[in-house]
């Protein structure tokens, strides 16, 4: 990641989910972070198209060993949640 001004937002993004993270009640450093969004948009023909974004750290920069295991380990978290409900 070269763009100064992207670099710049990945530093404002870890320090709102920092911000988050503490008025959640999370303690210690934070070691990894993934954002996951979904991005619905239309074509001219009015046919919906969805877009899944995943930013990381420095755009990317986390191993996709330690990705993987903390969305594993979040998409177990919400599927336990929905089995107790």
């Amino acid at each position: 990641m070269t763009d100064p001004e992207l670099k710049a937002a990945y530093r404002r993004l870890e320090e709102a989910i920092r911000a988050v993270s503490e008025l959640e009640g999370a303690r210690g450093v934070i070691t990894e972070w993934v954002v996951v969004t979904a991005h619905q948009s239309y074509d001219e023909d009015g046919d919906p198209s969805v877009q899944i974004g995943q930013w990381m750290p420095d755009g990317g920069e986390v191993p996709y060993h330690r990705v993987m295991g903390l969305l594993d380990y979040a998409l177990t978290m919400r599927r336990a949640e929905i089995a107790e409900a």
